[in-house]
């Protein structure tokens, strides 16, 4: 790993992924740094694809700071759901089976706060302090309180440590934790992750892994730097992203991600 871009030998990427927050979005500024933005036109315009690869659903889009991007397609609620770039979903891998069945009692009996993300919607079972710090961590309005009425549950949020949920992830076999938050961790498939989004857009629009750029700063983000043949974390990334990725580049409010481009020879 370097910190150092310097430029890619051979065929340049075809296909970008970014994650949003931390990565994208400064939860310092609240907005895509300028540089970021005007990078991201500038890989378009030379016919590259760019994609969000996030933990994030498609509603949430609503409020988040990227009205000045366009995207060609979306890797959704941690990688359980793949959109084009009309958001027309083309990739959907909800939880399913008994770790569906412990998950749903769990919501029900409100021991813990937990969010169930749906395709269309998000909901909690309750809403505490802690869910409210956890939100505003990461610049994000407390979702509404809400009941299960049979729709696919693509991930759960659990607002807890490792330590605090251990008894629930031990009744959860087919599925895995990926933390993002030192409060709170998603709950996927074990098959799932940002990954399984990124394959089947791959597949979608015909390009290949090693014709792959990732820039991502969480532990979600491990597997997706670890794929793409170039991955990128930026600067105050989690130890496993970092550890994941082949370059570490500079801070999202210091020109990081387009500073990288350029020194990549891509701009």
């Amino acid at each position: 790993m370097t910190t150092e871009p310097t430029p890619i030998p051979g065929p340049a990427p075809r296909a970008f992924f970014f994650d949003v927050d931390g990565t994208l979005v400064s939860h310092r500024t609240k907005r895509v740094p300028p540089s970021t933005v005007d990078a991201l036109r500038e890989l378009r315009r030379r016919g590259c694809k760019v994609f969000v690869a996030t933990g994030r659903s498609m509603p949430e889009f609503g409020y988040l700071p990227l009205d000045e991007l366009a995207f060609d397609g979306y890797v959704l609620v941690g990688g359980q759901e793949a959109r084009d770039a009309e958001g027309r979903v083309v990739f959907t891998d909800p939880i399913v089976g008994h770790d569906l069945e412990v998950l749903r009692g769990e919501f029900s009996a409100r021991r813990r706060p937990i969010l169930f993300y749906e395709s269309d919607r998000l909901y909690l079972n309750l809403v505490n302090d802690h869910v409210r710090r956890v939100e505003g961590d990461v610049s994000t309005p407390v979702p509404p309180l809400g009941e299960p009425d049979g729709s696919p549950v693509l991930k759960a949020i659990v607002y807890q440590t490792d330590e605090e949920a251990a008894d629930l992830m031990a009744r959860l076999p087919g599925c895995k934790p990926t933390r993002w938050h030192a409060g709170a961790f998603d709950v996927v498939p074990v098959r799932g992750g940002k990954v399984a989004g990124i394959r089947a857009l791959l597949e979608r629009y015909g390009i290949a892994p090693e014709e792959t750029m990732a820039f991502g700063d969480g532990e979600n983000d491990a597997e997706m730097l670890s794929f793409a043949r170039t991955g990128v974390a930026v600067a105050a990334s989690d130890p496993a992203a970092r550890a994941a990725a082949d370059v570490v580049c500079g801070d999202i409010d210091e020109d990081g991600i387009a500073r990288a481009l350029e020194g990549f020879g891509l701009l």
